[in-house]
This record gives structure tokens, C-alpha cells and sequence, in this order.
């Protein structure tokens, strides 16, 4: 496929959009590893981070919409960029809640799955410049579900450990909305990823 000029300007946007994840997700494994007074200050950074993500998300909606033919499917390229969006919102959303809860005891395993969310993160972000000639995507693809399985069976651990009987009520509550909107990103970035391959065989 040839590129336009604009062409590259809309990957590159997606590769940035990515990038926005994988820092959102670095610094979420900051916070939950790091000291508790440390977080509202991280939070507020990732928040920013977020808001850049809409920004982009915003100006790749708005190109696509400008283009008269785009460079794939737009209803693909779109359902791509809002999976990416939706995966930081979730994001934002379970660090929001740990400073809005003070959540002070991390139940185990929380941290196996915020590192579970950085990695598909970085996966998602060192992969989406590849997009513009959908190459050496395979690793990708498999690597993505098998992080999100990963994921799962986390998510499944540490709702067991909050229903074990050494938590109270209100901190299972506040955690049980945490680790859902963790599991959530994962999830939408998996999305993502099965986009990406779905442009792939339609280009294929």
C-alpha cells in the first residue's frame, strides 16, 4: 500500500495514542508499588495522561472523518482508536479509585496484574508503528491474547484472595471496582490487537 502524506500523519497518531497507554501504564506500577503518599501526585499524572489520550483520540477521529478515502477500513480504524481510548480510560479510572477509596492494603497479586497491564501496554506500543504496512504482526496477535489470559487468571486470584475472609466489606468493595477496571484495559487493548489483525486479513 502507498502512503499519502496524510496517510502517515493518521499512523503516527495511533502510534502516539499507544505510547500514551504504555506511560500510563508505567507509572500505574509506580503507584502501586511505590509509597501511599506518592499517589495522589501519580494519579494526577496519569490523569494528565489521559486527557492527552482523548486529545489524540479526538484528532484521529477527526482525520479519519476529513478523509474522503482511507487507507483502511474506517469503521476498523475507528473501532482501533477507540479500543486504545477506552483501554487508558480504564487506566485513569482504577488509579482514580485507589486515591478517591484510599485504598491503603493492596491486596495480593494486584501488583502481578498492573505489570500484566504494563507489558501489553509496551507490547501494544512497540507494535502500532507497524501498522502502516501491517508486517511481523503475528508475535503481537498471540502475545496479546496470552498476556490476557494471563490477566484473567490474576483477575480470578485476587477476587478469591478479597473473598477469603481477611478482607472487610468496604475494602473488598473498593478493590473489586479496582481490579475491574484494570482487567477492563487489558481487555480493550486485546480489542485492539484483534483490529489490527482483523485490517490485516481484509488487506491480506
Amino acid at each position: 500500500m502507498a502512503l499519502t502524506p496524510k496517510d502517515a500523519v493518521l499512523f503516527d497518531l495511533y502510534t502516539s495514542l499507544a505510547e500514551r497507554i504504555a506511560s500510563g501504564a508505567r507509572t500505574t506500577v509506580e503507584m502501586v508499588n511505590g509509597a501511599a503518599e506518592n499517589r495522589k501526585g501519580l494519579a494526577k499524572r496519569i490523569g494528565e495522561i489521559e486527557t492527552e489520550a482523548d486529545e489524540l483520540l479526538g484528532k484521529i477521529i477527526r482525520r479519519i472523518d476529513d478523509m474522503f478515502v482511507t487507507p483502511y477500513d474506517r469503521g476498523d480504524l475507528q473501532d482501533l482508536a477507540n479500543s486504545l481510548d477506552d483501554a487508558m480510560d480504564s487506566i485513569e479510572g482504577a488509579t482514580d479509585l485507589i486515591v478517591l477509596h484510599d485504598v491503603k492494603e493492596m491486596p495480593p497479586g494486584l501488583t502481578d496484574q498492573v505489570d500484566a497491564v504494563r507489558r501489553l501496554a509496551e507490547l501494544t506500543a512497540a507494535s502500532m508503528p507497524r501498522l502502516k504496512n501491517l508486517n511481523d504482526l503475528d508475535h503481537y496477535y498471540q502475545e496479546a491474547e496470552r498476556i490476557e489470559d494471563e490477566g484473567d487468571r490474576i483477575h480470578r486470584r485476587i477476587t478469591a484472595t478479597l473473598f477469603g475472609g481477611s478482607f472487610d466489606a468496604m475494602t473488598i468493595l473498593r478493590v473489586d471496582r479496582v481490579i475491574d477496571q484494570f482487567e477492563n484495559s487489558l481487555d480493550e487493548m486485546t480489542r485492539a490487537a484483534r483490529v489490527v489483525r482483523t485490517i490485516a486479513l481484509k488487506e491480506s
